[in-house]
């Protein structure tokens, strides 16, 4: 007991207390910069697929026209603009004429995240598939001469689709 009260054993404490926590910085200091990266290097436009083509949706519907904004990139995926034009149609009418000439074709429906009962959804607030792509649309105009907008992006899972009940 005597010892630990004596200065010298209190400087020697405190030298090796200092030594051991700069040499655990240390080496915490070297695992960190020579650990791999545990975040994977962000995705290019050059590493992305490209945008799905406008053809994908086929012939324009009756009474609306469709005008290609091009491709556009986010960090995740690349994915096509459309303006949707219509004089008979409003927004949500112009879309719906969209997507009911896609069901058509074949396409598929798919419920907004937590909706089952497609009763209850109105067609304009779904999204479509055929499997390979997802049209969505939206009320908003694109363009100033525009009606409504769509976004066309590749499928990235496999998503159960519904057929609409009437």
């Amino acid at each position: 007991m005597e010892l630990l009260r004596s200065r010298k054993a209190g400087y020697i404490l405190v030298a090796l207390a200092t030594a051991g926590l700069v040499t655990t910085a240390g080496f915490g200091l070297i695992n960190a910069l020579t650990a791999p990266s545990a975040t994977p290097p962000a995705a290019t436009s050059e590493s992305l697929p490209p945008a799905p083509e406008l053809s994908v949706l086929g012939n324009e519907p009756d009474g609306v026209s469709y005008t290609d904004l091009g491709e556009r990139c986010s960090a995740a995926e690349c994915y096509r603009a459309v303006a949707l034009s219509s004089d008979e149609f409003d927004g949500e009418q112009t879309i719906e004429t969209v997507y009911n000439h896609l069901l058509s074709q074949g396409w598929g429906r798919m419920l907004p995240q937590g909706e089952t009962d497609p009763d209850q959804v109105a067609l304009a607030d779904s999204a479509m598939t055929n499997g390979s792509f997802v049209v969505r649309g939206n009320t908003e105009p694109f363009t100033e001469d525009s009606t409504a907008g769509l976004v066309i992006v590749h499928a990235q899972i496999d998503v159960p689709s519904t057929a609409p009940t009437s």
